[in-house]
């Protein structure tokens, strides 16, 4: 029943009424990227090189008028591992978001997105965790936006979003809900170029993960429920016009229960509460051949794969250099370390570190070329064991206005 939630609001979104359904652009395109990999399966013993092949075909619909906002991107992959073909895959996603200003102060916005991959790496350079097994995920979230004066607005936001993976013996459910408030004051009467920044969030994830063993016919469930409460507070500021600056910091609390069956002994409920810190900050330069962006964060999550919430500190480097309006190239450097301390398994404390230079060139409007070269270190510090990647590869993609 969760997938159909976002088949609904899909369909709502393309189907809005007549005065809000005029179609500003469809684009489809489809894509042929070719990969080399030294490492296939993430492994720290065996390394597997291969070649992957991925023909990737989606469409893209947005609107756009004076109140109404909308937007819905579909595509599908289908993989082609030329030794190892037992990795062989279909897998897609699908956006859809709409925003609605419904009054000179009152907006309404609504997002949701389904997922299916297979790849170990597809959230590496993201959360900094490495995902075993097939996987389905599936979002959404409800939003509103009030401004209560000239100097200052609010946004409340909910939302809920679900994870299954499933490999070899081994299941993991997440679900996660969410409910946080930002707001946002002009503070340029009293300190130039200033933005005062406030939030508050409240997250209840969920966690059960089962195990397998074929040779002793045992199952094993682990639950893990965790309840996050983070504030923080802090400000923006634009220092030139090519220079952007923030910083906001806080406190998060989390208490968590954790409960652990195996066939049908169940151990006692174990719960545990802790107390830390919150830190978003970063430094923006916007020029007309140079982006650049470098940011800091520490907060609590969830962590898909890894059974529970994760406590994640993670740095990121990107920069972008325009050399003419058909070429340019960037590099994306990242570093995440995720750790979660459990009663009923094995400790979290891994550290991923991502390096990402590529190019981009544009034969015309609508056809373009772009490569990368992607190393990736994971270094899983309770078990003293590290695994590397080297990746590269190029990408053709089209894109057929209509």
């Amino acid at each position: 029943m969760k997938k159909y939630g976002l088949f609904v609001f899909m369909v709502f979104v393309l189907n809005m009424p007549d005065a809000y359904a005029q179609t500003d652009k469809m684009i489809p395109f489809v894509s042929l990227k070719q990969e080399y990999t030294d490492n296939v399966t993430f492994s720290s013993s065996n390394e597997t090189e291969d070649f992957i092949s991925t023909c990737i075909g989606g469409l893209t619909v947005s609107h756009k008028s004076e109140t109404v906002q909308a937007s819905l991107t579909g595509q599908i992959f289908h993989m082609l591992y030329w030794d190892n073909d037992a990795l062989d895959a279909t897998d897609g996603s699908v956006n859809a978001s709409i925003n609605h200003q419904l009054t000179e102060r009152f907006g309404l916005g609504a997002s949701a997105d389904y997922r299916e991959d297979s790849r170990r790496d597809v959230d590496a350079d993201t959360t900094g965790l490495i995902l075993n097994g097939d996987r389905k995920q599936a979002n959404g979230a409800l939003s509103s936006s009030m401004v209560f004066s000239e100097l200052m607005r609010g946004e409340l936001t909910a939302g809920y979003g679900m994870t299954e993976v499933e490999q070899l013996n081994i299941s993991e459910d997440n679900d996660s809900y969410q409910l946080s408030l930002a707001f946002v004051r002009n503070l340029s009467r009293t300190f130039d170029n200033t933005t005062g920044l406030f939030n508050i969030s409240y997250l209840h994830y969920t966690s059960e993960y089962e195990t397998y063993s074929p040779g002793t016919l045992t199952h094993a469930f682990l639950d893990y429920e965790s309840d996050v409460i983070q504030a923080y507070a802090g400000f923006s500021r634009s220092l030139t016009e090519l220079y952007s600056f923030y910083l906001q910091a806080g406190a998060s609390y989390t208490d968590t229960k954790e409960n652990k069956r195996i066939g049908e002994v169940r151990d006692p409920e174990q719960s545990n509460s802790s107390v830390g810190g919150v830190l978003l900050s970063g430094v923006d330069y916007d020029g007309l051949y140079w982006d650049v962006g470098l940011s800091l964060s520490h907060d609590v999550r969830g962590g898909t794969g890894s059974n529970g919430t994760v406590e994640r500190s993670s740095i990121s480097l990107n920069l972008d250099r325009k050399v003419s309006d058909e070429f340019s190239f960037s590099l994306a450097t990242s570093c995440y370390l995720n750790k979660n301390e459990r009663s009923t398994r094995a400790d979290l404390e891994e550290l991923t570190i991502n390096v990402q230079p590529g190019f981009r060139y544009r034969f015309s409007d609508t056809f373009s070329l772009s490569g990368m070269y992607r190393y990736t270190l994971v270094d899983d510090r309770q078990t003293n064991t590290n695994s590397q990647r080297n990746l590269v590869y190029l990408l053709l993609r089209k894109n057929f206005d209509l």
